[in-house]
């Protein structure tokens, strides 16, 4: 019970952080949002209602922002939550979403330097 408290708190928190207004996702990207090879590679394991969001609202900022296909956007952002999970536990992420959201509200068109690590070697290797 105190897990799925802590659970709920987490998926809650990076609700808010990514701007969501509703945990409801839609079908498409309700599908597990990472391939097994991506999955192999984490270390650490998040939640994947987390995981889902997070990149639903990636794959949305990226689409409005970069101009990007829904395919190459989608790609782009499990990768980036892959990178994370080789370094991070969840509550690392998190705070670094935070931190993200933070620099994002005082310019929503640039890429927050707490997730450029993350991006930079998934948009460089895209083909």
């Amino acid at each position: 019970m105190v897990r799925s408290i802590r659970t709920l708190s987490a998926t809650l928190t990076v609700a808010s952080t990514l701007s969501c207004s509703s945990l409801l996702l839609p079908a498409r990207v309700s599908a597990n949002p990472t391939n097994p090879s991506q999955i192999a590679s984490a270390k650490y394991t998040y939640n994947p209602h987390l995981v889902r969001l997070y990149t639903y609202e990636c794959t949305k900022k990226l689409q409005e922002v970069k101009g990007e296909s829904i395919d190459q956007a989608t790609q782009i952002c499990q990768c980036s939550i892959t990178k994370m999970q080789q370094q991070h536990p969840q509550s690392q992420a998190i705070r670094i979403f935070n931190q993200a959201n933070a620099q994002m509200k005082t310019d929503p068109h640039v890429m927050p330097k707490e997730l450029s690590p993350f991006f930079t070697p998934c948009i460089s290797t895209r083909g």
